[in-house]
């Protein structure tokens, strides 16, 4: 029996004080090149990833796609696994174009528990545009309740082991 198709379901809020709905999809345990170390592990151009934000009453519809240029997993510290990353995104917003979207984030979730993290971050979306023919930056920092789920025959999300 397959395990299902594996995908992430996050609760996000950013600093203005929405909330927005998230479904993400990676490709898992894909990198360009691993390390392992004392300090943890180490991989290049990590998972890539495709996700879709909801919108909300204050933002539009969001699509992109997303790599991981740096991830590090730390070493298990007690029953906690922390990880940071430094990404790239490439969105779309409705009604707005495209946008370049790189950041830095922290993960933290419980070793028991895989299936649920808590994760923050910092980014700067560069948006072009086209009524000035000028790219606007934006500073963003988002901090999300993530679940890891697996969508099998009969169940829409059962939790990742």
């Amino acid at each position: 029996m397959s395990e299902g198709y594996k995908y992430d379901l996050g609760l996000a809020a950013d600093l203005h004080g929405t909330f927005a709905l998230q479904l993400g999809a990676k490709l898992e345990d894909v990198s360009l090149a691993d390390l392992d170390t004392r300090f943890g592990q180490f991989s290049l151009f990590h998972e890539p990833a495709f996700q879709l934000q909801f919108p909300t009453p204050v933002s539009p519809l969001q699509a992109g796609v997303m790599m991981n240029f740096v991830h590090w997993t730390m070493p298990q510290l007690g029953p906690t696994i922390v990880e940071f990353a430094a990404q790239g995104a490439v969105n779309y917003l409705d009604g707005q174009g495209w946008q370049l979207a790189p950041a830095l984030n922290g993960e933290s979730r419980l070793a028991k528990m895989r299936w649920l993290s808590f994760t923050v971050g910092v980014q700067m979306n560069l948006t072009y545009d086209e009524n000035s023919r000028s790219v606007v930056v934006e500073p963003a920092g988002t901090a999300a309740i993530v679940l890891h789920c697996v969508l099998d025959r009969g169940c829409v999300c059962r939790p990742r082991r």
